[in-house]
């Protein structure tokens, strides 16, 4: 029997060159999981990526997952606010990434992590694999 295995994560992104972690940390309590700065892998990324991640998981309820992640999120709603203000360039992406073995997954959004989205003025991207 084949996994079905994935990951979600809230992303923070930048064309800014000049614009690193310490500037990210000015303005967010929360750190990231996973910081890449933008090409600073010669010409990628293209963009400077902050994430925070639920991490792998594997024949998750992605719905229980992302509200997990959301709530953690949602206590600091007003430093994305205030981040994306000052900084208008900045694009919120709520990431669902799934790699469909033998069971399938469900994927629902709750009119809470809709909201949140929503407030922070970002969009949700669904990337599906079929991994058999």
């Amino acid at each position: 029997m084949k996994d079905t295995t994935g990951y979600t994560y809230f992303a923070i992104k930048t064309e800014n060159e000049n614009f690193g972690l310490q500037e990210f940390d000015k303005y967010l309590t929360v750190k990231p999981t996973s910081f890449q700065k933008m090409f600073e892998k010669g010409k990628v990324p293209v963009c400077t990526i902050w994430e925070y991640s639920t991490g792998n998981l594997t024949n998750p309820f992605f719905f229980e997952e992302i509200e997990k992640l959301i709530m953690k999120l949602n206590n600091h709603k007003v430093e994305f606010l205030k981040l994306k203000a000052e900084n208008p360039e900045i694009s919120f992406v709520l990431e669902v990434v799934i790699y469909l073995g033998d069971e399938t997954p469900g994927l629902h959004f709750s009119k809470k992590i809709l909201e949140f989205v929503n407030t922070v003025g970002g969009v949700i991207d669904c990337d599906i694999y079929n991994n058999k």
